[in-house]
């Protein structure tokens, strides 16, 4: 099975409709309940996946980087986007309609066997989004969530990786209030193990928040 980078460039940026799309930080891909009418495959940048909740609350679901498809709700016909992608990072994606997609993977078995992984790998991500949630305190929380996207982040002269994310939105990723998660964050930048500026978190180890999160040698769940 090729890798997703390979197979997005042999069986869907060749599609009919395809744009390549340059956009800036804040741009949003798409709202929640729009027509969802086109996936996208980001080829710079980081995108962040959230679902309404009540208020103006939301869950923030994943980030999304360079080499990832998002928009799969779009391979339901006549669907709506059950999900909102906003860029953290200036963009670069391409967008490709939904029903040249469909198309192709009714004739093209392994465009279609690929479309299937990429959802089912999806579902996994939600389901470890789910048990860090369900199976952890807050601190660990924070731990293993940003050691999961360091990589994701700008990699800084001294090793380092920054995230493009406010506390507000460590807090919609974790699942829990503001307050708490900010004081926290505090916590751990006072012990070394992260640094907060305006809209951003540093990350000077990411295996420094795993152990930090496990420090007796204790398996962690994948």
């Amino acid at each position: 099975m090729q890798n997703t980078v390979e197979a997005v460039q042999s069986y869907l940026l060749p599609l009919p409709g395809t744009t390549r799309l340059l956009l800036r930080r804040k741009a949003e891909l798409f709202l929640y309940n729009q027509a969802a009418d086109a996936m996208y495959f980001i080829e710079r940048g980081l995108v962040k996946v959230d679902r309404p909740a009540e208020g103006d609350q939301c869950v923030t679901l994943n980030l999304c980087s360079v080499g990832q498809l998002i928009g799969e709700e779009s391979l339901i016909p006549h669907q709506t986007y059950q999900t909102q992608a906003e860029a953290l990072t200036p963009l670069v994606v391409y967008r490709v309609p939904s029903n040249q997609v469909l198309e192709a993977a009714a004739v093209n078995p392994q465009l279609a066997l690929f479309l299937m992984t990429a959802c089912l790998r999806r579902k996994q991500d939600l389901e470890r989004r789910l048990e860090l949630v369900a199976a952890h305190d807050v601190e660990k929380r924070i731990l293993l969530c940003l050691a999961d996207f360091a990589g994701q982040g700008e990699r800084e002269s001294d090793g380092s990786f920054s995230l493009p994310l406010t506390q507000r939105d460590i807090a919609n990723l974790i699942g829990a209030t503001r307050e708490t998660t900010s004081l926290m964050l505090n916590q751990m930048e006072r012990n070394g193990l992260l640094n907060l500026s305006r809209g951003k978190v540093t990350i000077p180890s990411a295996h420094r928040l795993k152990h930090a999160a496990y420090p007796i040698a204790e398996p962690i769940a994948s």
